[in-house]
């Protein structure tokens, strides 16, 4: 069984580990509350261009350098930028990492944002947000998040608006990393083949003179409100989406609320697959997912499909939404899919990046751990009836928001009573 630690240094900075038996990797991360939920409404970017400026150079290290020496230490690095948070981390061998830590946190605490390297991170994410409108697909979910989430700080996309991205100066991002980037407002943790106590002394060298006390301010609930939002634009497919509410992260019906997600729309096995693309060859790609969130998560459904086909497709999802909810899951349902999901924790316990995202992410919403022994003692646990409780108090179909790309105009897509 994993060996599980949790620790605070005096200036605040949460430390948590998870020692894996049997593998020769760490995985090593932070997560910071510095996400773009918290970019100023005309600044949205503000939070994806601080991350991208991250590893493109420090005040003792130019990018380059940053590059070479992680790459000749073997780590597989990354950042990333979410609602929330800002996320560093690399995998390594694990007799790498104090080296790969020094690092790491040279590039969490001391980056300078070099004028020579700014405008073109700023084309990079030009011509990545560029790319998204090209992806239909990307689209009518970024349409969603704005109409499911208004007037949340969740609506707001995390690669930025074009304009913004456009207008973003060197001192705005100095001052986004200088506000949120605090020990009192960041996570770090490791998982893999590591020494506990070793790693916590590293930790206080690197970090232990880190100071501020600044925190993200607290994220409210959302409140969607149901509706039908069609945008008619001249493609060749017609993309629908759609959310409802759902039960948020550390939740009872957590694993209840997965398993119906998966039956529903999660494999080539699912209701969804079956019915709208094998039986009626509606759409050539469908499928449904649960999004835990910090107070609310949501029911997620995508199909992708000709505009000829669309008002029979949207048909048969909102038919599909109606049935699970009102008649549940079947008993052969209920085990297949426990099983899958029994079979993606067993995976995810053998990599070390998984792993440490799975820490991170649960103490970030929920302020504790969870092991892979108690996932699988919840599913284990899990019942058919919970799962059809869920649905009830949950159903997909209620509160639903949908959101529509292609030719077709509302009335067209679902009816003149839609």
């Amino acid at each position: 069984m994993p060996e599980q630690y949790t620790d605070t240094l005096s200036n605040g900075l949460v430390l948590l580990g998870e020692r894996i038996e049997g593998v020769r990797s760490a995985a090593v991360g932070f997560f910071v509350g510095a996400g773009s939920s918290y970019d100023p409404d005309d600044r949205n970017g503000l939070a994806h261009f601080t991350e991208a400026m991250l590893l493109e150079g420090t005040t003792s290290r130019s990018s380059r350098q940053i590059s070479e020496q992680l790459d000749s230490l073997g780590v597989r690095y990354s950042t990333s930028v979410d609602a929330e948070v800002i996320a560093l981390s690399g995998v390594m061998v694990g007799t790498k990492l104090e080296s790969a830590l020094e690092i790491l946190t040279d590039v969490l605490l001391h980056p300078s944002f070099p004028e020579q390297e700014l405008e073109q991170t700023r084309s990079s994410i030009l011509q990545e947000l560029r790319h998204e409108e090209d992806e239909p697909m990307v689209q009518v979910r970024n349409v969603l998040r704005k109409v499911y989430y208004d007037g949340h700080p969740y609506s707001k996309r995390p690669n930025g608006e074009p304009d913004a991205v456009q207008g973003l100066r060197r001192d705005e991002l100095v001052e986004h990393h200088e506000h949120y980037f605090s020990p009192a407002n960041a996570v770090c943790a490791v998982a893999g083949d590591f020494d506990w106590d070793a790693f916590r002394r590293l930790i206080e060298r690197y970090l232990g003179s880190w100071r501020g006390e600044a925190r993200a301010p607290e994220i409210g609930p959302p409140s969607p409100t149901a509706q039908i939002h069609v945008e008619s634009r001249q493609t060749q497919q017609e993309h629908i989406a759609a959310a409802s509410p759902s039960v948020p992260y550390g939740h009872p019906d957590y694993y209840a609320a997965v398993v119906a997600s998966d039956v529903l729309g999660g494999g080539m096995s699912s209701r969804l697959f079956e019915e709208v693309r094998e039986k009626r060859g509606l759409a050539y790609q469908v499928g449904a997912a649960y999004a835990p969130g910090r107070h609310l998560g949501s029911w997620r459904v995508y199909a992708g499909t000709t505009p000829e086909k669309a008002p029979q497709t949207y048909s048969v999802l909102m038919q599909e939404l109606g049935r699970i909810d009102s008649e549940g899951i079947s008993e052969e349902e209920f085990e297949r899919f426990r099983g899958l999901a029994r079979s993606h924790i067993l995976m995810s316990g053998e990599s070390t990046g998984a792993r440490l995202r799975s820490l991170l992410t649960s103490w970030w919403y929920e302020r504790r751990i969870r092991s892979l022994a108690e996932v699988r003692e919840r599913l284990d646990a899990l019942t058919q009836d919970q799962v059809n409780a869920l649905l009830k108090q949950w159903p997909m179909s209620g509160q639903l928001v949908v959101c529509a790309l292609g030719p077709n105009t509302k009335e067209g897509l679902v009816g003149a009573n839609g």
